[in-house]
């Protein structure tokens, strides 16, 4: 069983990601093991070493914000059929010092599943547009020059998702695993 979610207090949580909140949760879809994970983790650790270091490639499902109750939410992810989440990743995008490779395809399947999370049917959540984030502005640093080598070592790939990784960090640590929920198949 997952430890009990801290109890929420706005004055440590940080929307804006600029100051890191004593501790935060999120799940998360890790890339799985393969040549694309490998290049994209290359890519990461030239370019921002700092946000490699703290967590692995992936695609947020669900941010800290957006979960009322942590246990409930690894129930509904362990109680899950076996589904699959297929993205279609598109050439990098740059917005100031953020690099990120956006889902270009259909995200239904994406949407699902957040759905299922986060309202267990109920209203949906809020979208979200799936992407894997290369530098991170809140450690890396982007210019012209850094974002042509990315852009010639990149190319439009596809990736099918098969578990769902609820992670947390603390005082800006690393993120640790607290539960992996592999009833995606």
């Amino acid at each position: 069983m997952p430890p009990s979610s801290p109890p929420y207090d706005s004055r440590s949580h940080s929307l804006t990601g600029q100051f890191p909140a004593p501790y935060r949760r999120q799940a998360s879809l890790y890339l799985p093991d393969g040549d694309e994970r490998r290049r994209i983790e290359i890519l990461r650790r030239r370019f921002n070493p700092a946000q490699a270091a703290l967590i692995p490639s992936h695609v947020t499902l669900c941010r800290e914000g957006e979960v009322a109750d942590w246990d409930e939410l690894a129930a509904r992810a362990g109680a899950l059929p076996s589904i699959q989440v297929t993205l279609r990743f598109g050439p990098p995008v740059r917005e100031g010092n953020l690099v990120f490779l956006p889902a270009t395809g259909p995200v239904a399947q994406f949407d699902d599943l957040r759905a299922a999370l986060l309202s267990g049917g109920r209203a949906p959540p809020r979208r979200e547009t799936p992407h894997i984030t290369l530098v991170h502005p809140r450690n890396g640093v982007c210019d012209d020059a850094v974002l042509g080598e990315i852009r010639a070592a990149t190319q439009p790939f596809t990736m099918t998702f098969s578990a769902i990784t609820l992670i947390e960090q603390r005082n800006g640590g690393v993120w640790r695993t607290w539960s992996k929920v592999d009833s995606l198949a």
